[in-house]
């Protein structure tokens, strides 16, 4: 069962359902912080979060987010990255990658929680300035002009100010040896949320072979709360659990039945550009799984060996009922890095190699329905979010 630590910061409770603007209490025996946009006077998001080294699964799940606030009323119970994949074609080689050992990037300052003032610069991973075809730009400080060492932060996390009053974002960087990831989660003040995630290779280890990597979101909506969830596919409501494959007319929904508002998971530009199984291994067959909330449970396998190439959807999608229940939603986008002469286009010829530049992948979290602004709340007018 879910516990929920909220603190009142509004009038009682009886003058309507959502009379009272809630607040996360962040735990930092449990390794989780607070930060508050634009402040902690009046909030508009508010949420705990851990880095890389402190989040959970086996062997971590990259920046992990809790308890995710909008106006006062719990969107996101925890949101991460648990499964994550390095895939080569042709090759026996597979990786079931680690997401917990952090690597320094740009940043100033290293983390902000008291939001309000502008960075000299913004957060910069190795995925942000990798756009050469065959050549790395290495680690931190990355080769960039007027940088220097003293410009990184091994704690691989930062907290941003978007400039003006444009919302805020949180980005970490962390390594599977030669790989370099990035994970960015930007909180709009609509309630919108992109969510970004950076595959990069620092020295060219493997630069010679064709691969994929195949990264995998845990949402955990919990909106308004953790019951009364559905999970719906444009305007179908889905009853069971379910695996399948990205559908770019009808995405997929996670609503409250009750309250009426939730989030479309809207795929980015670059989420559909490769289809499940390219590789023709059988490894990755879907795209989004929608499962019932069991308690501990954050990936296919209770380990996370590196040869176990194979995600396993059935493990989490078994046929129990996810109707006005708590739900969960896996979400996959993969990135393939192509080598020069190993990809055949068809009538002849070869992708050019595009292997050491950095490619981001991620869906933007929409904000969809009645959402339902707590008693004294006057800043959002418009509360219709289709």
């Amino acid at each position: 069962m879910k516990n929920y630590s909220v603190v009142v910061t509004a009038m009682s409770l009886f003058c309507s359902q959502h009379a009272l603007a809630l607040s996360p209490v962040c735990n930092p025996a449990a390794n989780e912080t607070k930060v508050s946009w634009p402040d902690a006077a009046n909030p508009v998001w508010e949420m705990c979060w851990l880095r890389p080294t402190q989040s959970s699964s086996p062997e971590g799940s990259g920046l992990e987010l809790r308890n995710v606030y909008f106006r006062g009323i719990l969107v996101l119970k925890r949101s991460h990255a648990p499964i994550l994949f390095a895939e080569y074609r042709n090759t026996s080689t597979c990786y079931r990658d680690w997401k917990d050992v952090e690597a320094a990037m740009l940043v100033e300052p290293g983390v902000r929680n008291v939001l309000g003032t502008p960075s000299i610069f913004s957060a910069t991973t190795s995925c942000d300035i990798s756009s050469n075809a065959t050549q790395s730009y290495g680690l931190c400080p990355f080769g960039q002009p007027g940088r220097t060492n003293a410009d990184c932060n091994g704690g691989g996390l930062a907290i941003e100010n978007l400039p003006g009053a444009g919302g805020f974002k949180i980005t970490s960087q962390y390594e599977a040896s030669w790989y370099k990831y990035t994970s960015r989660y930007t909180f709009l003040p609509n309630g919108d949320i992109n969510v970004e995630f950076g595959f990069g290779n620092s020295n060219g280890t493997l630069n010679n072979t064709t691969h994929w990597h195949h990264n995998y979101w845990r949402f955990d909506f919990d909106i308004d709360g953790a019951n009364n969830d559905v999970i719906s596919l444009g305007t179908q409501k889905l009853s069971t659990e379910f695996a399948s494959v990205h559908d770019p007319r009808a995405p997929y929904q996670v609503s409250d039945s009750v309250s009426n508002f939730g989030y479309r998971i809207n795929p980015g530009s670059n989420d559909l550009a490769y289809p499940p199984n390219e590789s023709g291994r059988n490894f990755h067959s879907v795209d989004v799984i929608g499962t019932r909330y069991i308690e501990g449970e954050y990936s296919d396998r209770a380990t996370n060996n590196l040869s176990d190439c194979a995600m396993l959807s059935n493990n989490l999608a078994n046929g129990a009922s996810i109707d006005n229940t708590d739900v969960v939603v896996y979400y996959r986008a993969s990135v393939r890095d192509t080598t020069a002469n190993n990809w055949a286009i068809p009538g002849g010829g070869f992708l050019p190699q595009d292997s050491m530049v950095c490619k981001k992948a991620g869906p933007v979290l929409q904000l969809v329905g009645q959402f339902p602004v707590p008693e004294g709340d006057f800043s959002l007018m418009r509360n219709s979010f289709e």
